[in-house]
């Protein structure tokens, strides 16, 4: 059986690159919000923005955030703390680089008697991540998330 979505059944997502002139650039989505990124120093750049790489875990631990705050919402779940801590490693391999493992950690801490609301928060958050859900076949995705009361 299917299921109907809470949401819309389809969306965009738009971002626009413009080179800085030197090692980085501007991003700009369709908000026209902006986010300045670099080249690492360790790569030649001057590491005057975040490195897209950061940017890549940025969103990993962002959508996680988003999607866990989305079933506390439905929940109506007392959240006292949430923190989601991402690592991408990434490895040459003889011809450049390739992310070979994502690594998630992070901590929630809930309302008094919230605890297994708390823990089924995490497990919906990891099944319905889209952005996990889109690189988990091709890139290992490791979940390491404590809970407690307070």
């Amino acid at each position: 059986m299917r299921v109907k979505p809470k949401y819309p059944e389809k969306t965009e997502y738009h971002s626009m690159s413009e080179w800085d002139g030197r090692t980085g650039g501007t991003a700009i989505d369709s908000s026209g919000r902006k986010i300045i990124y670099d080249t690492p120093e360790t790569f030649g750049g001057r590491g005057d923005g975040t490195c897209p790489d950061e940017l890549f875990v940025s969103s990993l631990v962002g959508c996680l955030n988003n999607t866990f705050l989305d079933f506390q919402r439905r929940f109506e779940m007392d959240l006292k703390s949430l923190v989601i801590r991402g690592t991408a490693i990434a490895i040459f391999d003889g011809n450049g680089y390739l992310v070979t493992g994502i690594s998630i950690s992070g901590e929630v801490v809930v309302g008094e008697n919230e605890l297994e609301t708390g823990k089924r928060c995490i497990e919906l958050m990891k099944e319905y991540c889209h952005l996990t859900r889109t690189i988990k076949d091709c890139i290992p995705v490791e979940f390491d998330i404590s809970i407690r009361e307070e």
